[in-house]
């Protein structure tokens, strides 16, 4: 049976393969925009009258093209894709940093 995980394992499998020494450099001001994204994320997420309908979390995430989702995107294919070592990006590439195991959100609703 195949078994899922939840997010935390999935974030935690990856950070595991790298050194907690090993630095990177980053501009300020892409690090402050990551920094405000979390931010926004966090105060959005934090109030639950926030969010007291799904069209609430739909308006926030928004969509590739605004709204915390378009934010996201940003700094995933933007502010980030060219910080990381050659052997950090080999690593995306051949699914090193990938969890064998898929997230619990892959999990067919069908058996839960």
């Amino acid at each position: 049976m195949l078994e899922y995980t939840d997010i935390e394992a999935q974030v935690e499998f990856a950070t595991s393969k790298i050194d907690s020494e090993r630095r990177i450099e980053i501009s300020l001001r892409d690090l402050m925009f990551v920094h405000e994204t979390v931010g926004e994320l966090i105060r959005f997420f934090h109030q639950p009258l926030h969010y007291q309908s799904l069209e609430d979390v739909e308006n926030f995430l928004g969509d590739k093209d605004k709204g915390a989702f378009h934010l996201l995107l940003t700094i995933y294919y933007d502010k980030l894709r060219h910080v990381w070592p050659d052997d950090v990006q080999r690593g995306f590439d051949e699914g090193l940093f990938d969890n064998p195991h898929p997230p619990y959100y892959y999990k067919p609703k069908s058996d839960l």
